[in-house]
């Protein structure tokens, strides 16, 4: 049985373990896309009504984690999966095991004269719960005020920016000396296919530091680069803020970036966020996304061990 309802404006589509919703947003699939995998972004609409929410992890590729909680203050509620499939600008699967089964969400983006729709069909083991359509609805309208609010298009500095986030079971204060020891960051920060060797660190505000990463396959053999900058702000415990640029005679690779680390504690230990800007016209921030996904797993590794 299947059965049609509209929820502001947002079209509705229940069938007995099926429940989809379509509405179009005023704003591109670029943007809209960056709202529904930013986790700052995610954080303000994702979020039932009445109710805060916390990113606690976003591996935005096939087969990485995900988890969100949204509390009242009293109650929580765990949203923990993987991303199943990632198609950038077009396509999110997720999937969360249940005790009655596999609960999995498809997020689907498509150009449309007025701008994006958004597709999104949540399979459940069941039925599908009283409340559920209503729920998303509510978001939906969320989301559509922070694009309003925001504007329509991300700007050219957000179009070269990431965020990725990561909890670790580890004190603030543990993971931010991970950050600044020369040796724990040396067996951290290399993303996967690389080593890395700290020659300098200063851990002061104004103090400097230079690396140089180095492929250690054959894919990454030809992409070793060194880097370096300064510490702006060091709060202990709490955020670390640092300028760097890459070495090279490349203009498309020169230009200062900005790293904001900031460290907040959680019930399972340590949120970290990490937010990258003003990536170099050659750099990709979804690569570097993806690099930072793997460091933040090492440096999970690393401060988790007994």
């Amino acid at each position: 049985m299947t059965n049609n309802d509209t929820i502001d404006e947002t079209e509705i589509e229940t069938t007995d373990a099926t429940l989809t919703l379509r509405r179009t947003f005023d704003a591109s699939r670029e943007r809209v896309w960056q709202a529904f995998t930013d986790p700052e972004e995610l954080e303000q609409w994702f979020v039932p009504d009445g109710m805060t929410a916390a990113v606690h992890a976003q591996e935005l590729e096939s087969g990485g984690d995900m988890s969100i909680s949204w509390t009242d203050g009293e109650n929580r509620i765990d949203n923990e999966g993987t991303y199943v499939e990632v198609v950038e600008h077009e396509r999110l699967v997720t999937g969360e095991e249940t005790e009655a089964g596999e609960l999995r969400v498809i997020y689907e983006f498509q150009d449309v004269q007025d701008g994006t729709e958004v597709v999104v069909t949540q399979e459940f083991p069941g039925e599908v719960p009283d409340g559920a359509a209503e729920g998303w609805a509510g978001m939906l309208e969320n989301l559509a005020a922070l694009l309003q609010e925001s504007g329509a298009d991300p700007t050219e500095a957000d179009e070269r920016s990431m965020t990725a986030s990561r909890v670790v079971e580890a004190s603030p204060e543990r993971v931010y000396e991970a950050f600044l020891d020369p040796d724990e960051l040396a067996r951290w920060l290399p993303p996967t296919g690389f080593s890395a060797e700290v020659h300098h660190l200063e851990a002061e505000e104004g103090g400097t530091f230079r690396a140089t990463f180095t492929g250690e396959t054959e894919e990454f053999a030809d992409y070793g680069h060194s880097f370096g900058g300064t510490y702006q702000e060091l709060v202990r415990g709490e955020r670390i803020l640092y300028t760097e640029s890459f070495e090279t005679d490349d203009p498309a690779m020169a230009g200062e970036m900005t790293v904001t680390v900031t460290f907040e504690t959680v019930s399972e230990g340590t949120e970290i966020t990490v937010r990258h800007e003003g990536f170099p016209e050659a750099t990709s921030p979804s690569d570097a996304n993806e690099g930072w996904t793997d460091s933040l797993g090492n440096l999970a590794a690393v401060v988790e061990e007994a």
